[in-house]
């Protein structure tokens, strides 16, 4: 007798049968997994193509890059040459000025001043200013090779910027930057103004092209210059100071221990003349009151080489770049003939000092023997230069 777990057994026995044949699937078949074989000789490789629209595209993207570097590159040669000239035509403002300002003393005191004290004077104003002025230049016009000298290229760029305004506004408004001395014609301070304005403004531009950007606007240049102004003033001393002249392994950072404590001097000569009054104002120049301010643009530049040797030298490429080579040489240069005209003139060169006989040195410079701290500190300071570039 069949219960009724038999039955419902026997139904789903009955239905899972009829499944299996509808489906095709046939227990104890070889063909379980394989159903439909194809024969080799009836498969077909096709070679894998490459689309000819992205293939395109990116050879367009290519040479847009490409010719965008060859753009640049050639912008940059074509900068490097016109900054090459207008600091020519920039060296060349400061002679005439110099020339002018020099050639003779307006003060009656010292109208009987020899051509001999004239054209040490005017010296003193060609020895240490065209050297570094033209070691700035030749350093901005040496291409880019390392990260260290880009950044030293920028780093110049800007400071050549305040240098050319600096004399640019002491030409146009010569009485307010030589204790009320106006002597020069309006053409010479069109033109004069006029190249050092336009040295500046290029060295702005170049600073700008250097940045690699095209969206920075005026407030985030400003922002860039600040902070990086504020960041420099604190790096002036070395990162990792060595107690231990003998020391090997730390010859760069005794060297950038020199050239931050000369960058700490130069900026000080730099900031003296322009807030002091006559006669600290005449150090370190010794150039009277008709350009001791205005040649204060050029101890800035200094202090700026200095620090970039000294970044160099913290950097370990201070012997690898030309471009450093240059500045170090263009400082030793400057710095040795600005004391070697001071020290003719502490001897006696013009009209007797302190080894040759004659009053010359206490006559006409009044000035410099009047803040003999002062003198001595500069000459301390140009001294430490050339040694520093040794």
């Amino acid at each position: 007798m069949m219960t009724s777990l038999h039955i419902f057994l026997l139904l789903a026995a009955l239905a899972c049968s009829a499944s299996f044949q509808v489906s095709g699937f046939v227990p104890h078949q070889k063909d379980i997994l394989i159903r439909h074989v194809v024969p080799c000789h009836h498969l077909t490789f096709r070679p894998i193509k490459p689309r000819r629209d992205s293939l395109h595209a990116n050879q367009e993207e290519f040479k847009e890059v490409s010719h965008a570097n060859d753009r640049r590159g050639d912008s940059s040669e074509t900068l490097m040459s016109a900054q090459r000239v207008m600091g020519t035509l920039s060296a060349a403002a400061w002679i005439l000025i110099s020339v002018t300002a020099l050639s003779y003393h307006p003060d009656p005191k010292f109208a009987d001043c020899t051509l001999r004290h004239n054209v040490l004077t005017m010296s003193q104003a060609f020895a240490f200013q065209l050297p570094v002025g033209y070691a700035t230049i030749s350093a901005l016009s040496s291409p880019d090779s390392t990260h260290i000298t880009s950044t030293i290229r920028r780093r110049l760029n800007l400071a050549v910027v305040v240098a050319s305004m600096w004399l640019a506004s002491s030409t146009a408004f010569a009485s307010k930057f030589a204790f009320g001395y106006d002597l020069y014609t309006w053409k010479l301070k069109a033109f004069a103004a006029g190249i050092h304005a336009t040295n500046g403004l290029l060295a702005l531009f170049a600073w700008r092209n250097s940045i690699g950007t095209n969206k920075m606007t005026i407030r985030s240049c400003a922002s860039r210059v600040i902070r990086g102004t504020i960041g420099s003033l604190w790096s002036i001393g070395p990162s990792r100071p060595c107690s231990d002249p003998d020391s090997s392994h730390l010859i760069s950072n005794n060297n950038a221990s020199i050239w931050g404590l000369c960058t700490a001097g130069l900026l000080w000569f730099t900031i003296l003349p322009i807030v002091s009054p006559y006669p600290l104002a005449t150090v370190p120049t010794i150039l009277g009151k008709r350009l001791s301010r205005p040649a204060s643009a050029f101890t800035f530049l200094s202090a700026v080489c200095a620090f970039c040797l000294k970044e160099s030298a913290e950097s370990g490429a201070e012997d690898d770049e030309n471009q450093i080579s240059r500045l170090r040489k263009g400082l030793m240069i400057g710095s040795a003939l600005h004391l070697l005209l001071l020290m003719l003139k502490l001897i006696g060169v013009d009209g007797g000092g302190l080894l040759l006989p004659g009053r010359g040195l206490w006559e006409v410079y009044p000035a410099m023997l009047a803040v003999p701290f002062a003198t001595a500190s500069s000459i301390i300071v140009h001294a430490l230069v050339c040694f520093a570039a040794l």
